[in-house]
């Protein structure tokens, strides 16, 4: 926590534990939601259906990475909702509720529609499924993910993921429209830093639990850890040692 972060701090706790309370049950009931769709876009337990994309499959496959993407990324955000939870209360007391709801559904709406772009994806690509696990595009997407760990892109959006009040200063308006606004610019900041990792998921299979664990595992360490960057460089340089590996086996 910087000095600017401080002193946002020194505020009432009350808009943080209406905060927290909020981030840690969206987050929740996405986490139980991903134990309930399959890769293949079906509700756990059903029965198999033919291999074109339905209407509800496609919902199905929505919902899957909409629960995948805010699961891993809302509790990561937290810092930056509280923080925005300390502002608006001490601007606009009266409306530091809704103003901070509205930041945190501008989030998951960013992020929402990211998932429906890796869901059209998935579909259009739905003949060539055998295709995309295949090592070669598994291979080609981890060594791009790893090259780009390493642009000053990634490593500008990782700053703001790590330290976001001086960019939710930085554009503050006063106001329900400035809540909304501010939260999504807060999700492009993360989407910027996390998204080829996250349609890695797509190569390696969205429900594969070794992927999503190791997507987690290193977006987690990056975003909360001291030495979030040089993380995000090793990081980078083990997938593309990775990639490389598959690709030239």
């Amino acid at each position: 926590m910087n000095l600017l972060e401080a002193n946002v701090s020194s505020g009432s706790d009350r808009p943080v534990a209406r905060t927290l309370l909020l981030v840690s049950l969206v987050a929740s009931l996405f986490w139980a939601g991903l134990a309930l769709v399959d890769p293949s876009g079906q509700a756990a337990g059903a029965s198999p259906v033919s291999p074109l994309y339905r209407a509800a499959q496609l919902v199905l496959v929505f919902l899957m990475w909409a629960g995948l993407c805010t699961a891993m990324m809302l509790p990561l955000a937290s810092r930056a909702a509280v923080l925005f939870a300390r502002l608006a209360g001490h601007s606009a007391a009266q409306r530091a509720r809704l103003c901070t709801f509205l930041f945190v559904l501008a989030y998951l709406l960013s992020w929402a529609g990211f998932a429906l772009l890796a869901t059209i994806l998935q579909w259009t690509l739905d003949d060539a499924a055998r295709a995309l696990r295949h090592p070669t595009v598994l291979g080609l997407t981890l060594a791009a993910a790893g090259i780009y760990q390493w642009t000053p892109f990634k490593h500008a959006c990782l700053a703001h993921c790590r330290a976001p009040l001086p960019g939710i200063l930085a554009g503050w308006r006063d106001g329900l429209s400035g809540a909304f606004g501010r939260g999504a610019a807060h999700a492009h900041q993360c989407l910027g830093c996390c998204w080829l990792l996250m349609l890695a998921l797509l190569a390696a299979g969205p429900a594969n639990p070794v992927a999503f664990a190791a997507v987690a595992l290193l977006v987690l360490a990056e975003i909360r850890l001291e030495s979030g960057h040089w993380i995000a460089s090793v990081g980078g340089l083990a997938l593309l040692a990775l990639g490389t590996r598959l690709l030239f086996p």
